[in-house]
């Protein structure tokens, strides 16, 4: 059995340290480099309905199921075509929590529930802004569109939303 010696087990945590540090700042620098394009999955369209059962808007949004597609939502993309978005799926219907970290561009979060109803909209997240966004009631499903949209689409609270087959125009 091989003894360390404390001199080699510091330079040991030295290599590491410093590799993770550099790992940490390639990473600041190159975000570009590690961003996700979109995923093989089908696009889904997000049609939104007044009371009148008049359509109000519809976006073409790219899916995030997975934790990993999830996590990565729309940081480090610098644009986001107008009427697109991206459509954040869960299980089940309870208080979501977002923020902007690394998020590049100014959005708004429409928040549905399980029945199809829009419970909140929260307008203009600003880019890189750490603070909590929360659906306010319990949501299932999470649409990020740009900032603004949700205001020119009269998108609020009440509001109905279908999902369908996206035209593949994103």
């Amino acid at each position: 059995m091989k003894e360390t010696t404390p001199a080699a087990s510091q330079a040991a945590s030295l290599r590491r340290f410093s590799f993770l540090l550099c790992s940490l700042v390639v990473l600041a620098i190159f975000p570009a480099f590690f961003s996700v394009s979109a995923p093989d999955l089908p696009g889904v369209s997000v049609a939104f309905y007044d009371h009148n059962d008049r359509e109000l808007c519809r976006f073409d949004a790219e899916p995030a199921v997975t934790p990993g597609q999830q996590a990565q939502g729309l940081m480090f993309r610098a644009s986001l075509r107008r009427r697109t978005g991206m459509l954040f799926l869960h299980d089940r219907d309870e208080m979501q929590t977002y923020w902007m970290k690394n998020t590049y561009i100014p959005l708004d979060l429409i928040f549905i529930n399980g029945r199809y109803e829009v419970v909140h909209v929260h307008r203009g997240a600003r880019p890189h802004d750490e603070r909590d966004i929360s659906s306010r009631y319990p949501a299932r499903y999470v649409l990020e569109v740009n900032a603004g949209e949700a205001r020119e689409c009269a998108i609020t609270r009440g509001v109905r939303v279908r999902f369908g087959r996206s035209s593949g125009n994103r």
